[in-house]
């Protein structure tokens, strides 16, 4: 019998394919038992082999820094800008326009949109700083930043029929029930120093009309600040004095200018200042963290919304409370905005409550538009995994 010996090489090389097919295989029996992780992970999966077709093709054209462009104006990148935009999905090609044109014309700023929607920036058509920035990321720091994403979303838990996903990263809220998609809306979340967290939890209450109870060191922080600057700050602002003892105290009998730390308690009454807004969705074990509407919808409209002090402001928080309360025996539709446009504070327990989770994903497909999406790394969670996954 003849013995056939293989060059040591050619067996590591073969034993190196077999263990990435094994992974692979491993990986996809994971998602497809796994509805929750195929929702999300499946789409992602193939803007991946998208972005790494492009990268493998040499990517986009690279794009020098230089001042705003506007519509209707000329500038020698245009044509660059065309074709970075066409490479990556948001320009129509058909479109009978000269790839060299240097006009920054109509069909260009739809697609400069396009682009600005799918990178967490503000869509107003003009090519800025931050848009030039976005646009001159490299294609293998996509493919890495999907691939940083793509391992946390295949650590997610099956979901089950009915939750509440929020993407911090993403500023936005889901609700899905029975695999429907109900609820998409626009969040707000803490700010780079008061960092949302990242939890796994459920709302167990709602409070309609809440009072908001100032947290020790925002009070510190800020709400005395703000008095010393305006003395009539907390008349406006609708707040309540108290001791620590629950003794009411007369703003005006303070020498607010030499009150330091935090000797008195402050609690904002219901109504339209409310930072709360008109709802508040309990959760419990969560360090003071929750869900609330705001009494600064204006706020929603920003691009990037790392605004809070932590909690997460919903825009659609009346959807949110139907969602949550519209299956509870005494509720329906009309009883729910007859409370939430009231003005009577009332605490409501939810019978089945609503699993929440909380999490930071960098890039993700738009479950309407089917186009990926990329958002700032506002807390810097993925900088290290991404550059580590990058060629």
């Amino acid at each position: 019998m003849t013995t056939i010996t293989l060059p040591k090489k050619l067996i590591q090389n073969f034993s190196l394919i077999i263990c990435f097919l094994f992974i692979s295989i491993s990986a996809q029996a994971q998602t497809s038992s796994n509805p929750t992780a195929a929702r999300y992970v499946a789409p992602l999966e193939e803007a991946l082999q998208t972005y790494e077709k492009i990268a493998a093709n040499g990517g986009w054209l690279p794009l020098s820094m230089g001042k705003k462009i506007q519509d209707g104006e000329s500038d020698p990148r245009i044509p660059t800008i065309r074709q970075i935009l066409t490479t990556m999905g948001d320009y129509d090609t058909n479109e009978n326009i000269s790839t060299a044109s240097t006009v920054f014309d109509k069909t260009l700023v739809e697609a400069v949109k396009n682009f600005q929607t799918r990178h967490g920036l503000e869509p107003d058509g003009t090519i800025g700083a931050r848009t030039q920035s976005e646009m001159a990321i490299s294609a293998d720091y996509r493919v890495a930043q999907i691939k940083a994403t793509l391992e946390k979303m295949r650590e997610l838990p099956d979901l089950g029929d009915r939750y509440i996903l929020v993407n911090v990263a993403g500023f936005y809220l889901k609700a899905v029930d029975k695999g429907a998609l109900t609820i998409n809306s626009r969040v707000i979340v803490g700010n780079v120093k008061n960092q949302t967290p990242l939890f796994h939890s459920e709302i167990t209450d709602i409070s309609f009309n809440p009072p908001w109870y100032v947290p020790p060191r925002i009070a510190r922080e800020e709400i005395i600040k703000k008095q010393q600057k305006d003395p009539e700050f907390l008349i406006k602002g609708d707040y309540m004095v108290k001791t620590h003892d629950g003794e009411m105290v007369d703003v005006n009998s303070v020498d607010w200018a030499n009150v330091n730390g935090s000797p008195y308690r402050f609690i904002q009454r219901a109504g339209e200042r409310s930072a709360l807004g008109k709802i508040k969705f309990n959760l419990p074990d969560t360090n003071s963290i929750y869900l609330h509407s705001t009494g600064s919808p204006k706020l929603f409209a920003k691009s990037e919304r790392a605004l809070s002090h932590g909690c997460i402001r919903v825009a659609l928080a009346r959807d949110l409370a139907h969602f949550i309360l519209g299956k509870q025996d005494g509720w329906n539709y009309e009883k729910i905005n007859s409370m939430y446009d009231s003005n009577k504070s009332k605490i409501i327990r939810v019978a089945a409550p609503a699993p929440v989770h909380l999490v930071y994903w960098t890039s993700w497909v738009d479950e309407e538009s089917k186009q990926p999406h990329f958002a700032p790394d506002i807390y810097g969670k993925d900088k290290k995994r991404t550059y580590e996954l990058q060629k």
